[in-house]
């Protein structure tokens, strides 16, 4: 039988700092060294990247520009799979099925109405498309069923993979002060809300806040003027840290502070679960039932009463060996092996191939 050739839009790969970037980085990994007896891979990519993946896969370089307006150039497969909604931005090549990837639908608190208009009308034009639609969690699952005409089509849920970080290599940030810490990570943005974090500080003198993450937002200047506004002294805007940073950070925090409003999955919270560490989540979004009773939850994003959270439940946390296993434990839930079979099963079927 001859083979069925999987087209995967990788372009994402050249932003490893962003979540689509770790995404896109993991699926070439793991899609690289797959061999199948029934389907071929084949990466989209920068051009930088076109050699990096060995023999087992076929590559096409993006041409961002051309290809936002022109399909030439890219190539004709069994399946092509946009592995994020980003990835609409562009023409596709000739495909037979067509595999869809929804992470969230966060455009519609973040742009204005007429830029949601043109994000929805492109979304639901690539819905009514594909054969498939996935997404990330059943929080974002909803949403599509409520903002989009599905015509019976289902969605999917497919959880995310999440890297095992705890072996990867581990370097102390030079900003440690030696004292211990909290730790937080991701876009500054005003979704993420680590302005109210700056402002639990005064209630834990003896510790230090570290928010990491991609600062080039406008919000990220907000922070830093809150920052020195109230005059805290134990509050730090580091900026973006590289990965062995963020392995150090995880594995010697106190605790891992995530009061996000806007998340599909909340990948960061699983990765300080891998450590077994006390994370502390807000309700909103997928995050509950990400990180399930794994985590606490700030019912209400009140500086006070979350201050009160973290105080109550670390004292003698670190004490509960069997609770700390049953969280590093729901961290292995989200492997990237049972995410990558999951896919493979879903291009199988749509191909009409054999299971194994």
């Amino acid at each position: 039988m001859e083979k069925k050739t999987v087209l995967l839009d990788l372009c994402d790969i050249g932003n490893p700092t962003s979540g689509f970037g770790q995404i896109a980085k993991n699926y070439a990994e793991w899609y690289s060294k797959m061999e199948d007896e029934k389907l071929n891979f084949h990466f989209l990519l920068p051009p930088i990247y076109e050699k990096d993946f060995g023999k087992l896969v076929e590559t096409t370089h993006i041409r961002r520009k051309f290809h936002k307006y022109f399909s030439k150039g890219l190539p004709s497969v069994h399946l092509w799979h946009s592995i994020t909604q980003q990835q609409l931005k562009r023409k596709r090549g000739k495909c037979d099925k067509f595999v869809l990837t929804i992470h969230d639908l966060n455009y519609l608190t973040e742009k204005n109405w007429i830029r949601q208009q043109k994000h929805k009308i492109v979304l639901q034009h690539a819905i009514n498309q594909a054969d498939a639609v996935t997404c990330i969690s059943r929080y974002v699952g909803k949403q599509i069923e409520e903002q989009f005409h599905l015509k019976g089509k289902p969605v999917r849920v497919i959880y995310n993979g999440v890297e095992d970080i705890t072996s990867k290599p581990e370097s102390k940030p030079v900003f440690a002060t030696g004292r211990p810490f909290f730790f937080a990570i991701g876009q500054i943005r005003p979704k993420k809300n680590f302005h109210l974090l700056v402002d639990m500080m005064h209630y834990f003198p003896d510790h230090d806040l570290y928010i990491c993450g991609d600062d080039h937002f406008a919000f990220s200047k907000v922070v830093r003027e809150h920052i020195e506004s109230l005059d805290t002294k134990n509050a730090y805007l580091v900026g973006k840290i590289s990965d062995e940073e963020k392995v150090w950070l995880y594995r010697h925090c106190e605790a891992f502070l995530f009061p996000s409003m806007g998340e599909g999955f909340g990948l960061p919270a699983i990765e300080a679960m891998q450590f077994g560490k006390a994370v502390f989540i807000s309700s909103y979004t997928c995050l509950p039932e990400i990180c399930s009773d794994s985590a606490f939850i700030w019912e209400n994003l009140c500086v006070d009463e979350m201050a009160e959270k973290v105080k109550k439940n670390l004292v003698g946390f670190y004490d509960q060996t069997e609770k700390i296993e049953k969280i590093k434990k729901h961290a292995k839930e989200f492997s990237y092996e049972k995410h990558i079979a999951a896919y493979v099963r879903l291009y199988k079927q749509l191909l009409s191939l054999p299971i194994n």
